[in-house]
């Protein structure tokens, strides 16, 4: 028993202030400094609440002793505590404190790397401050060709919890912040690395109220249209202005990607799941039964020991204290790189932050329609696993250089401030094992694979010539082929029309031939013609059958799918034989 205890933590709590100075800046060290840990009868002691049942599934069978807080690790530290299959390894490329809980990256068509940084986001377990306009958008770059971004700017400060960056052209982002209608186009006229231009955008985009309700993920689809979670509309910038198309309801909160037919796959919040990716989103909403494998909604994460579910004791695994339900999920990507095994390649990727786990998902198509397995399900594991509970995978991206990015906020609570209330499961283990202490973090992660090695090619689409952009939609990394037809389009270059022509209708490489394709619609320069002959693409994966032109045969081929009941559409077929319109 330690006589006089407030004496003795304030002079803890002093020693670790002059420690930190000591230190410096490091703010995992002043987070274990900080921590009040040094004896027992120092810990938090929680009891079951006021009314709560200890009898109610939720609460039978909670551990309620004292509990050593749950303390940060340096990267290189996590690093260790990460779980891949054979031959993978994991890599630090930047971390705080540069950054700070990060939500999401993006690339530009010059390869510098746009971070999403909601810095108020869970600073408190009652979410305090969340609305305060210290949130950021920061540019980072590799100049050395190293594999770490070293060198950065803030590009957009003082933002009030922003919902997503799109790179919209050399120095020019979009974005827009939470509890707001208008959608902004920030821009770096001086080139110092920083946006000094504000221009109005669009309106009518945003929602207010919880924070992950938010509409998120503006998305520059393969079809030129701008998509984000949430909001069942398209919008799209024209000579006359922004247009506007409906679409059907993603249900989606945190992630947008698409694949090498340019179908989008949006990813849901709360269920846990993806929540739209049998067919584009613009064609209306289907239900469609049995998409998800059995089991598919079962994690399986590594033993993190807390227990910390919002859902209470009947959603934790035991004894080992892991998730037993999908009860979130935030990120997506579709692997369309180059410098990871070509298995992976069409695969998709989503986090469930809560589990700790990122899944690899093998989309399996029948006539048509897919379902989804977990890849490792027969083994009861995922693609990453990590036995640190801080790991908090919010996003994945297929990088500029062919391998695979995790954006880790690396944060205590992971769950919106609602759930996180006096009284309520969550919040015991939350106090419990000092969660709300571990703030200010966050790392962003690359995926390799042993012999392949990172592509050190430097993108720098911005200063290349509209003819030489050309190439680059034969590139065997994804990232490349969207990055130049987003140039070229936004570039509305018309010189090279013959060579986009010549390429959609004779390239021996499929994906080339559907990014020519769409290239063309986005220069408003598709002919019907050159849509007839398409129509005939005998490539096994029917590349067109997305295309603009054919748009109004393909609802015409979903309408007759959705009158006919119990029998499987053949989709892929159908889209084939359409006659142009």
């Amino acid at each position: 028993m330690i006589k006089n205890a407030p004496t003795f933590l304030l002079t803890t709590a002093l020693v670790a202030v002059i420690l930190s100075s000591f230190i410096g800046f490091d703010p995992v060290q002043q987070i274990r400094l900080q921590s009040t840990y040094v004896l027992g009868d120092t810990l938090p002691k929680v009891k079951l609440p006021e009314g709560a049942d200890p009898e109610d599934p939720d609460w039978k069978g909670i551990d309620l002793a004292p509990k050593e807080p749950v303390k940060p690790l340096t990267p290189a530290e996590e690093a260790k505590l990460f779980l891949l299959p054979p031959g993978y390894k994991i890599q630090p490329i930047l971390t705080e404190p540069a950054i700070q809980q990060p939500g999401a990256i993006s690339f530009d068509a010059n390869g510098r790397m746009y971070v999403l940084e909601l810095r108020t986001y869970m600073l408190t377990a009652d979410s305090k401050d969340e609305l305060q306009p210290t949130s950021r958008i920061s540019r980072w770059e590799d100049k050395n060709n190293d594999g770490i971004y070293e060198t950065g700017t803030t590009f957009v400060d003082n933002l009030i919890f922003p919902r997503f960056v799109l790179p919209y052209g050399k120095d020019c982002i979009l974005t827009m912040e939470s509890d707001a209608d208008n959608v902004y186009k920030y821009t770096d006229t001086n080139g110092d690395g920083k946006a000094d231009k504000k221009e109005f955008f669009t309106n009518k985009y945003g929602r207010s109220g919880n924070v992950e309700h938010q509409q998120a993920f503006m998305y520059w689809g393969m079809d030129n249209w701008l998509y984000s979670t949430v909001n069942a509309f398209r919008i799209r910038e024209t000579p006359n202005g922004i247009i506007r198309e409906k679409t059907g309801a993603n249900r989606a909160q945190w992630g947008i990607t698409h694949d090498d037919d340019g179908k989008l796959w949006f990813q849901g919040g709360a269920i846990g799941l993806p929540s739209h990716f049998q067919f584009p989103i613009q064609y209306g909403n289907f239900e469609v039964p049995n998409e998800f494998a059995k089991g598919f909604d079962v994690p399986w994460g590594a033993a993190v020991k807390l227990a910390d579910m919002q859902g209470g004791m009947d959603e934790v695994r035991q004894p080992d204290g892991s998730l037993n339900h999908v009860t979130g999920s935030a990120g997506n990507d579709v692997y369309r790189g180059d410098r990871l095994p070509a298995e992976l390649k069409g695969q998709y990727f989503y986090g469930e932050p809560v589990a700790r786990i990122v899944r690899q998902v093998n989309p399996v198509v029948t006539e048509g329609l897919t379902t989804l397995h977990n890849v490792y399900q027969d083994q009861k594991s995922e693609f990453l696993r990590s036995t640190d509970p801080l790991f908090r995978p919010v996003d994945m991206t297929t990088a500029p250089d062919g391998t695979l990015y995790i954006t880790d906020m690396y944060h205590g609570i992971i769950q919106e401030g609602q759930w996180t209330q006096k009284g309520t499961y969550l919040r015991t283990k939350i106090e419990q094992y000092q969660l709300d202490k571990v703030v200010g973090l966050g790392r962003i992660w690359r995926i390799t694979y042993e012999g392949k090695e990172r592509d050190k090619t430097h993108p720098n689409m911005y200063a290349e010539k509209t003819a030489d952009l050309l190439r680059h939609l034969t590139h065997p990394n994804g990232w490349w082929r969207d990055a130049a037809q987003q140039v070229l389009v936004q570039r509305n270059d018309r010189s090279v029309v013959p060579q986009l022509t010549a390429m959609a209708l004779s390239d021996k490489n499929p994906l080339a031939r559907i990014h020519a394709l769409w290239t063309l619609e986005g220069l408003n320069a598709l002919k019907t013609s050159v849509v007839q002959k398409m129509l005939s693409d005998t490539s096994p994966d029917c590349v067109f059958r997305h295309s603009g032109p054919a748009k109004a045969c393909i609802k015409q081929g979903i309408n007759r799918w959705k009158r006919t009941t119990g029998k499987r559409w053949q989709m892929r077929i159908q889209m084939c034989r359409f006659r142009p319109c």
